[in-house]
């Protein structure tokens, strides 16, 4: 039995070094498969880009070699419509093409102007392309968007501010040289000598921008680097230049042009006219009713000298008619009377004399401020003509002309107008005074006739 079982345990150990073998037999074959597993993978994945590059190659021209079957299986009709419809295409692709250069370059034109003087160096290679015109349209367009691109660019830097040299204005048309400091839409300047800091009044396009002094100290800090606070126009300059502009008193009277003077120097004119005759007529004060009862007394006591002298008492033009109606007492009342007339002549004709002056200054000052107007209109259109109407600031001097002389016309006149009026019926009123009164005389003459027939 112990025979048996040993005899069992030499064969299972025999067994068990064979199976040890061919395990690591196997083992190696599966090593060896697996290597050669990978490098098939390399070499496929080597291949795969060449073999798909001739795929596409081979799809591309096969689809090519399909629509040229196709078409060559066409109608004639068929392809002449096909080809309108490329046309079409082809015609709507290039219209696109040539809205969209000419937005860019719309665009390019508007940055250009937008930029500091000093600026526009560094964006001179791709404003130069803006310009640029014959070109291939892919090389034109190619050139354009490089322009979107620094506006771009320079739209970032506005928002963070930035800091550069550049050339100014001073109010007394100095050049300085100096810094800007540019955020946003507002721009600060500090000129490099230091006489000269302020906000920039800037009309973008037109040149070295002005400069409206203050603020230095918090203009430097912010050039230097620091922070500051600083007052921030919200109209981008227009009214800081329009406080300016209020603030010159004269500028209205330089706007005006030649045909305001004549209607200063009229009003100037009218204005004295007007001064001498209020004070002639505040000197001027008319006498009571007991006046002439007086006198009338005097005349028929036979007292001339004591009537004469009543008469020279007041400061009224019917005192001189008096006087001379007194000479003429003893001819009778029928003469008096006719004496009376001669002298109302004269005492009217003193009346109204600067009178007609002011009329003529209420009458004149329209008529030369529309002379102004049309002036002013003429001058307009002659701009018009050479630099169109795009731009309205050229324009303006041409159109304050004409409206400034049209308001000082007015402004003229109505006042002359009124003057006129208050003094003419003022003269009026001492006239039929002098009329009254004197007629007033001849009836106590006429009374004391009859009196003395009866």
């Amino acid at each position: 039995m112990k025979g048996i079982i040993v005899t069992l345990l030499l064969f299972i150990s025999v067994l068990s070094s064979s199976a040890a073998d061919d395990i690591g037999s196997i083992q190696k074959d599966l090593d060896e498969a697996l290597r050669r597993l990978s490098n098939q993978r390399d070499a496929i994945a080597k291949e795969q880009p060449e073999i798909g590059q001739d795929f596409h190659a081979t799809r591309a021209d096969l689809i090519e070699k399909r629509r040229k079957v196709r078409i060559a299986r066409m109608a004639k009709s068929d392809r002449d419509d096909y080809l309108k419809e490329l046309e079409k295409k082809k015609y709507i692709y290039q219209q696109d093409h040539e809205y969209t250069l000419g937005q860019l370059r719309d665009y390019g034109l508007k940055f250009e102007i937008f930029l500091l003087p000093s600026e526009r160096d560094s964006y001179r290679n791709s404003l130069k392309g803006i310009r640029v015109q014959g070109e291939v349209p892919a090389a034109m367009l190619q050139s354009r968007l490089a322009v979107l691109e620094d506006g771009i660019t320079h739209l970032e830097n506005l928002m963070g501010g930035y800091v550069v040299a550049g050339e100014a204005v001073a109010p007394d048309g100095e050049l300085k040289q100096g810094q800007f400091a540019v955020a946003g839409p507002l721009a600060w300047f500090v000129a490099d000598d230091d006489n000269l800091a302020g906000a920039v009044l800037s009309e973008r396009g037109t040149g070295n921008p002005k400069i409206l002094p203050g603020f230095r100290g918090a203009i430097k800090t912010v050039v230097a680097g620091g922070e500051s606070e600083l007052s921030i126009d919200v109209t981008g300059g227009k009214a800081l230049a329009l406080a300016t502009l209020e603030n010159d008193k004269l500028d209205i009277f330089r706007k005006g042009g030649f045909w305001i003077w004549p209607i200063l120097g009229i009003a100037l004119l009218s204005t004295l006219c007007g001064i001498v005759k209020f004070v002639q007529i505040i000197r001027i004060f008319t006498p009571q009713s007991e006046w002439v009862a007086s006198i009338l007394a005097a005349t028929r006591d036979g007292d001339g000298e004591k009537a004469l002298s009543i008469a020279k008492r007041s400061s009224h033009p019917v005192s001189k008619v008096i006087q001379r109606c007194l000479s003429y007492v003893k001819a009778g009342p029928d003469v008096v009377e006719e004496v009376l007339y001669e002298q109302l002549i004269g005492v009217q004709n003193k009346l109204q004399s600067w009178l007609p002056f002011i009329a003529i200054t209420a009458a004149t000052a329209p008529l030369l401020g529309l002379l102004g107007t049309v002036s002013g209109m003429i001058r307009t259109f002659n701009v018009i003509t050479i630099s169109g109407t795009g731009d309205a600031k050229p324009l303006a001097g041409g159109i304050s002309e004409a409206l400034v002389t049209t308001l000082f016309g007015l402004i003229v006149a109505i006042p002359a107008l009124i003057i006129h009026a208050m003094l003419s019926r003022r003269c009026q009123g001492i006239f039929q005074n002098t009329e009254k009164l004197g007629l007033t005389f001849i009836n106590g003459l006429r009374n004391k006739d009859q009196s003395s027939q009866d």
